[in-house]
């Protein structure tokens, strides 16, 4: 009781600005809540308190108070996350040659009053059909030689009109399924994770892992792309203007280390649209190109790539989207003839043959400006990355303290840290081999979009992990149907899983490759093509 009742008197103290050893010379509580009651200071007008058992609170409310305070506040916190981003020019329907942009608006995520799409004026090669060997030097890939392009086209673009007619309430309805699993597994991680016979609970890192996954690769992903636009109204929150835009929504709806914006340029708009081609943001060849060419061993070249999956998302993924928007909004600044503010991403041309293309930005690229005295990208990646950190490693871990104490505090927070590492594991297994293999496709020219070619482009430069049943589907993100989502990023993850099977038996009726393999043969594949052992194809070498 002694032992309590010192503790208290100790923490009192720092509630109240007094010294420890001021307290050491009271004997007793009432001798504390006397010296506790005098005024600390006859000149600043304050009210005397007087302390007593019933009107102060112990310091465990005190903490519970702060912490709830805290999380109050976060949403305001994450205010700071928002970069110069919210206040850029809108998209320009001129903007990189395209016309009549709509559906893959940027910035201002506006509705997109059509699905279709007419982003580039020209295709890369007029193909009526397969093509003719010798305008590839007499090289041309077998199944391109006698390929119905316009036949499958025309197939295909009936599958389309009719999955679309078929969305609904149920694919509404399957999204809040899928949340609410999310939400679930999430909160079972959270109710484990503050106890462990290890250092960490395994079990609470994996579903932690798991459920901060799936929040950005299906309920960020396809809400963000558009994909329940058509069922729902323009008001709600699963629209695409609606979804984690602006700082608030963004805390509620998915809060990650990603900026929406400038995901939505990065992603939505630039891989999208540019797909395997030398401007596309996540073309693994192109970003891989200082490991593939260096001389070193293997062995040191694959340490890289493995090292690279344990952290991918902060280190690489946040700022290269970052850099990817605020590119985009120069542009555009300068089509209009308006100033811009700073670039806080000037990289350097990639190396290798992929044209005007710059270098990926990292975390590496902010602390390099760093020694050059160079702070600005270090104030725009703390905006972008201090809310996700704040809610995970610092609110979180304070609810715990709070309600349980230091020990339980301490051993959430290091199955927060686990589940940070496995979710970052995961999400580069499910997401860096959707376009990247020896046997998948890469592009030197661009593609008018929504045309025959650029649904052929989606299929040759994507692959589909196993597909069907939601369990199955779940635990891939929903990103194993990366095909069909190139070829319409706005349908519904239930559209999807319905359309797969007719379009990869409509791909074997033409002899259209349609590549489709375990998640963990095509991560094999994908590192391969990091460390440079293969390479992809080319489509205008006639491969």
């Amino acid at each position: 009781g002694e032992a309590v009742h010192a503790g208290w008197l100790k923490r009192a103290s720092r509630f109240h600005g007094a010294t420890h050893s001021d307290i050491a010379a009271s004997k007793t509580s009432s001798e504390a809540q006397e010296h506790f009651g005098r005024e600390n200071s006859t000149g600043n007008g304050r009210e005397k308190r007087n302390l007593s058992s019933s009107n102060y609170p112990a310091p465990r409310t005190k903490m519970k108070v702060v912490a709830l305070a805290l999380v109050g506040t976060a949403g305001y916190a994450s205010a700071f996350s928002v970069a110069p981003s919210l206040n850029a020019p809108r998209l320009a329907t001129s903007a990189l040659g395209r016309s009549s942009l709509q559906g893959v608006s940027s910035l201002g995520r506006a509705a997109a009053p059509s699905f279709h799409s007419t982003v580039r004026g020209t295709a890369a090669i007029p193909m009526n059909g397969g093509g003719d060997a010798a305008d590839y030097g007499g090289k041309l890939a077998p199944w391109r030689q006698n390929l119905d392009l316009k036949g499958w086209g025309t197939e295909l673009r009936q599958l389309e009109k009719e999955t679309r007619e078929e969305m609904g309430q149920k694919d509404l309805d399957h999204l809040q399924k899928m949340r609410n699993w999310t939400l679930a597994i999430y909160a079972l991680g959270l109710a484990t994770a503050g106890w462990a016979k290890l250092p960490y609970n395994p079990i609470s890192a994996i579903l932690l892992s798991l459920s901060i996954c799936i929040r950005w690769t299906m309920i960020g992903h396809h809400t963000c792309h558009g994909g329940y636009n058509g069922v729902v109204g323009g008001e709600h929150r699963f629209h695409r203007s609606k979804f984690a835009k602006g700082p608030v929504r963004r805390f509620i709806d998915w809060c990650d280390w990603m900026l929406p914006e400038a995901w939505d340029v990065e992603h939505n708009f630039k891989h999208h649209y540019e797909l395997g081609e030398a401007s596309d943001p996540d073309l693994l060849e192109r970003n891989a190109h200082t490991i593939r060419s260096m001389n070193f061993p293997l062995f040191f070249k694959y340490g890289q790539m493995i090292a690279l999956m344990f952290m991918w998302k902060w280190f690489y993924y946040a700022p290269n989207t970052v850099k990817e928007m605020y590119e985009r909004q120069q542009m555009l600044a300068e089509q209009k003839g308006q100033e811009f503010k700073r670039q806080p991403f000037e990289m350097p041309p990639a190396p290798g043959e992929y044209g005007d293309s710059t270098k990926a930005a990292t975390i590496k690229t902010v602390l390099t400006s760093m020694f050059k005295l160079n702070f600005y990208p270090l104030k725009v990646m703390i905006g972008v990355l201090a809310p996700y950190f704040t809610a995970h490693f610092i609110i979180t871990p304070l609810f715990f303290y709070a309600l349980f104490g230091k020990a339980v505090a301490m051993c959430a927070l290091a199955n927060l840290a686990a589940a940070e590492v496995l979710t970052n594991i995961h999400s580069f297994i499910i997401v860096v081999p959707n376009h990247a293999g020896e046997d998948v496709y890469r592009f030197e020219t661009p593609v008018k979009v929504k045309s025959d070619e650029f649904y052929l482009r989606a299929v040759i430069g994507s692959v589909n992990f196993k597909t069907g049943g939601d369990a199955n589907d779940y635990v891939h993100g929903w990103l194993n149907y990366q095909i069909e989502h190139h070829m319409w990023p706005d349908m519904s993850m239930l559209a999807y899983q319905r359309v797969a099977p007719k379009v990869k038996a409509l791909c074997a009726k033409y002899g259209v490759p349609y590549v489709q393999e375990n998640v963990f043969t095509r991560l094999r594949k994908t590192l391969q093509i990091g460390v440079g052992t293969k390479s992809m194809l080319v489509w205008e070498n006639g491969d």
